[in-house]
């Protein structure tokens, strides 16, 4: 998916504010698309609040999403002053029933929408600059433990089909490298050095940075298993780079990789007797980035490093020491037994 399928929705400079985004500030595809959403959200809400104020009370989620936005305008955003758009954030909360961190995401993007307007000269006034995002209880997310995730690989590896040996691959990917689905999305051929002196991938991150990290012999296998039933293309298919390719020969999509890990993640779960719903994608990053931490003992910078993170407070959340880990700890310190 991409913003520039929607173009002709769009206000023209909204498409320009998107395209800055995405090719001079050198945001990330999928950063830019959600953004897109984002303020497509809030384009329908200054149409309907200016100019069918009457019908914000009744609406519909089904009847604001058949809102057209072409004909906003820059005057438009302009009229709209800070307790409006805390109004439309109140509409987020009552009627489009978003959750904190989604509010606090469209908040962020209106932000920087205004921003960018007010720096150009576009506007002359930031209603946005003082407005506050509201406070999310802090939750750690969902991760498979050390068994759990043994047991995925198990369940996925029991197959000669050619789909379920990329889905393996996939698995095992994520589960050893800690990637996020946008960078396991975009994986190239090219990205992976696989042979007798090296192994590593070139992973290409937000902002389109690139960090290597080295592969274990177990992802190894899985790639090279998978590149032997992977269908060969040629250079006049787009996508004859892409590592992982979906039944149409073409690159496998978020969206699918998402329903293939869904629905394995299901199956593990239910065999356990755990709800299945909460467990996804982003889950197998995290149980990665939880079991290098807590089983092969990886300082946190180092982790940091390998998740792709800017900054630390972001590869905290990753590290939840174990109890088991915590009581090793400190029945193993004793002050009277360190040296001076």
């Amino acid at each position: 998916m991409s913003f520039l399928k929607y173009q002709k929705q769009s206000p023209e400079f909204l498409s320009n504010y998107l395209k800055y985004k995405r090719y001079i500030d050198f945001g990330a595809q999928t950063t830019t698309d959600e953004t897109f959403f984002d303020l497509r959200t809030l384009f329908r809400y200054v149409k309907l609040y200016l100019y069918d104020k009457n019908k914000l009370v009744n609406i519909t989620k089904e009847e604001f999403k058949k809102i057209d936005i072409t004909d906003v305008t820059i005057e438009d955003l302009e009229k709209m002053n800070q307790n409006d758009l805390q109004n439309y954030l109140f509409f987020l909360d009552s009627t489009l029933e978003n959750v904190s961190k989604t509010r606090n995401r469209k908040l962020a993007s209106m932000k920087r929408l205004y921003e960018y307007l007010e720096t150009n000269n576009l506007i002359n006034v930031n209603p946005t600059k003082w407005m506050q995002s509201a406070t999310i209880e802090k939750r750690q997310p969902k991760y498979l433990d050390l068994k759990e995730s043994k047991q995925l690989l198990a369940n996925t590896i029991n197959s000669d089909s050619r789909y379920k040996i990329r889905n393996y691959a996939i698995i095992c990917i994520f589960l050893n490298c800690s990637l996020r689905l946008s960078e396991l999305v975009g994986i190239n051929l090219t990205d992976l050095k696989i042979d007798n002196s090296e192994q590593s991938l070139r992973v290409t991150g937000k902002g389109n940075k690139q960090r290597i990290l080295y592969l274990n012999s177990a992802v190894c296998e899985a790639i090279n298993t998978y590149l032997k039933v992977r269908p060969p293309l040629d250079k006049s298919n787009k996508d004859y780079n892409a590592l992982f390719l979906s039944s149409r020969e073409k690159r496998i999509s978020q969206r699918s990789v998402q329903d293939i890990i869904k629905s394995e993640l299901k199956e593990l779960m239910e065999s356990k007797g755990k709800e299945s719903a909460k467990y996804h994608t982003h889950t197998l990053r995290h149980s990665c980035a939880t079991l290098l931490y807590n089983e092969a003992n990886v300082d946190i910078f180092v982790l940091k490093r390998i998740l792709g993170h800017e900054s630390l407070v972001a590869t905290e959340v990753y590290t939840h020491v174990s109890d088991k880990k915590l009581r090793e700890l400190m029945q193993n310190f004793n002050i009277l037994n360190r040296k001076d």
